[in-house]
């Protein structure tokens, strides 16, 4: 007699898994020590790590959102900053929480990266743990050659997608910070942002999950090991239980440290995890804006109402056209523009799957004709007028 199985129960795989018990997890606050208590919080992320978050995970989150100070950048109990906070032996940040401090006096405040447009990538200075995790993984010759048919978190075979680390609508920022080095590309039409630098394989809904911005990977431990980070849980509660931490399976050599990295700070700077610092102010903010002309940050003030401004728009899911200018502040005025101009695209949609020359033996005809039903663009977005002209006066 045919013997039947029971049904599937993946989550069930995990023994402590209740959704009915499924509860949030603590919060590790960062907090800005030129701002006063109930304006400091600079990121607030959940206790996954043991109860706490990663020394090296938060060093690395804190110092982006600083222009990149992951060098001189140091955690403290107290606003003072006077003791620094070691890396534990375990590497976790347990307290519920710490001051991210920076060399020289609190007032006035060091200025903040409010968006991932305004973020410039550090050539040449990725944190220190990417940067081993990038030796250890070329020394031990990660596998070269096409990208695996599996899921790098799940192992699956089927039902697969290639994932642009960081979105292809977002290749004007790629040209800009000239991400092209790191993605040589072997066909005269394809746009390194397509390359296999910039690509890795997940499950279909793994992907979309990763498209949210729930999670990124991130390298942990001595010597580091590259694993999944959640930095938002989903309604269910099973994310953080079923991948935190997880271990990805093996990334093809081709995969570009560079690119993990940049879509960890795409991750970090999202408005859903960079959600309290400009839209709970009532009082002005000093910014880094990115001057395109002048090619160097800038440090702008920000009222309250244009820091909502920025991360209400920041949740658009297209531009806004842009309106007058209403401030007469000048940073106020260049504020005024960006922020009604750009948006965080890929926040809310999905990646697109470009048809870029490397893995079209990878889908049949009919998954490309389910592709192209399902109504995923391949058109590149071009740069609009008002990014190109933000900081023209």
């Amino acid at each position: 007699k045919m013997q039947l199985r029971p049904a599937a129960n993946e989550p069930g795989s995990h023994p402590n898994y209740s959704p009915a018990t499924a509860q949030q997890p603590s919060i590790v606050d960062f907090l800005h020590p030129g701002y006063p208590e109930g304006e400091a919080v600079l990121l607030s992320l959940p206790a996954l790590d043991d109860g706490g978050i990663d020394f090296d995970t938060a060093l690395a989150a804190c110092g982006l959102i600083a222009g990149n100070r992951w060098s001189d950048g140091f955690f403290s109990l107290e606003r003072g900053g006077a003791v620094s906070v070691e890396r534990p032996d375990d590497g976790i940040l347990r307290e519920p929480q710490y001051f991210f401090h920076l060399p020289g006096p609190l007032d006035p405040p060091y200025p903040i990266v409010p968006r991932f447009s305004h973020w410039r990538f550090p050539h040449n200075n990725l944190p220190p743990l990417w940067q081993k995790w990038a030796a250890n993984a070329a020394a031990t010759q990660r596998i070269g050659g096409n990208v695996p048919r599996c899921c790098i978190l799940s192992n699956y075979g089927d039902g697969l997608e290639m994932a642009h680390l960081l979105p292809t609508r977002e290749d004007d920022w790629w040209l800009l910070n000239n991400m092209q080095r790191y993605s040589r590309t072997q066909q005269f039409s394809s746009n390194p942002i397509d390359g296999p630098a910039n690509l890795v394989t997940l499950r279909a809904d793994l992907h979309r999950v990763f498209d949210e911005r729930h999670f990124c990977f991130v390298p942990k431990r001595k010597p580091p090991q590259l694993v999944v980070h959640v930095f938002n849980s989903t309604p269910t509660g099973q994310l953080p239980i079923l991948w935190h931490n997880r271990a990805l399976h093996p990334i093809p050599a081709t995969v570009a440290v560079q690119c993990l990295f940049t879509r960890f700070a795409w991750t970090v700077l999202s408005p859903s995890i960079f959600d309290e610092f400009l839209p709970s102010s009532s009082m002005p903010r000093r910014l880094l804006l990115w001057s395109p002309e002048e090619r160097k940050w800038k440090t702008e003030e920000a009222s309250p109402e244009m820091c909502r401004q920025m991360w209400t728009n920041a949740r658009s899911r297209s531009p806004k056209k842009r309106s007058a200018a209403r401030s007469a502040d000048a940073a106020d005025e260049i504020l005024a523009m960006e922020s009604r101009s750009l948006h965080d695209s890929g926040y809310f949609g999905r990646d697109t799957f470009e048809n870029d020359g490397y893995y079209d033996d990878d889908l049949g005809p009919a998954e490309q004709d389910e592709e192209e039903h399902r109504g995923r663009s391949r058109k590149r977005r071009r740069r609009t007028e008002e990014e190109q002209d933000l900081f023209q006066k």
